[in-house]
């Protein structure tokens, strides 16, 4: 059965007054949906609005929560039933894991992942994971089919995503595919946000006809430009 998910439009409200209005959401094809914001701008909140009312959603699939929530493990490959997992689960997890700093929050993450759902919400991970570990994650995430929702304060989080809504005054005040919104450099800085730098940069360049794509990290900016040589 194909699966889908949309969240029907509404208002968010914190005692009688509103945080967020006209908020709607359909994944359709987009497989990873940040939502940027500043703080207290009604992110969280968002998050537990829609985890305590799933009459928000039309819904064929299994979504879960993860809200940086930890749990202990004195041998967790034993508690998974590590043995019996895929070699491509086998090779996330390892390295996924490996960080004896955040190892809680990650395996919470992790026992998250294992139930299969169709649809993760989260919080923020970028206190857990690194820039080049998001985009890990995402692809680990595409290739096991789960569609991800993110909401986020750091703009520099944005750009792996394949599609950003940003909000603004209560609303969503800037949507689309990423890429498309990270272009809009003016109504970006109008609503508060400064470019990611090598987004920026990539920008710069295509003024001037040196290359005509947006680049997300150093690594990728500099393979165009060497490619040009």
């Amino acid at each position: 059965m194909e699966k889908f998910c949309h969240i029907k439009l509404f208002d968010l409200q914190l005692e009688g007054k509103k945080i967020l209005q006209d908020f709607s959401l359909s994944f359709d094809e987009k497989k990873s949906v940040c939502l940027l914001g500043e703080s207290g701008s009604g992110k969280s909140l968002l998050l537990k609005s829609l985890l305590k009312n799933p009459n928000l959603f039309e819904v064929q699939g299994k979504i879960a929560f993860y809200f940086l929530e930890s749990e202990k493990s004195s041998n967790w490959k034993n508690d998974i039933n590590y043995e019996n997992l895929s070699l491509e689960w086998k090779q996330f997890l390892d390295s996924f894991l490996a960080d004896k700093i955040n190892f809680e929050k990650r395996y919470a993450l992790v026992l998250k992942l294992l139930q299969k759902p169709d649809y993760l919400f989260s919080e923020d991970l970028h206190s857990i994971l690194s820039f080049k570990e998001m985009r890990i994650f995402l692809n680990f995430l595409n290739s096991q089919n789960i569609s991800f929702f993110c909401v986020t304060n750091q703009i520099e989080n944005t750009p792996f995503f394949d599609y950003l809504l940003v909000i603004k005054n209560n609303r969503i005040a800037l949507e689309g595919r990423t890429i498309s919104v990270l272009k809009e450099e003016k109504i970006m800085k109008l609503l508060g946000y400064s470019l990611p730098f090598y987004v920026n940069m990539s920008i710069q360049l295509g003024y001037y006809g040196i290359i005509d794509s947006i680049y997300l990290s150093k690594e990728e900016l500099e393979e165009a430009i060497w490619l040009l040589k």
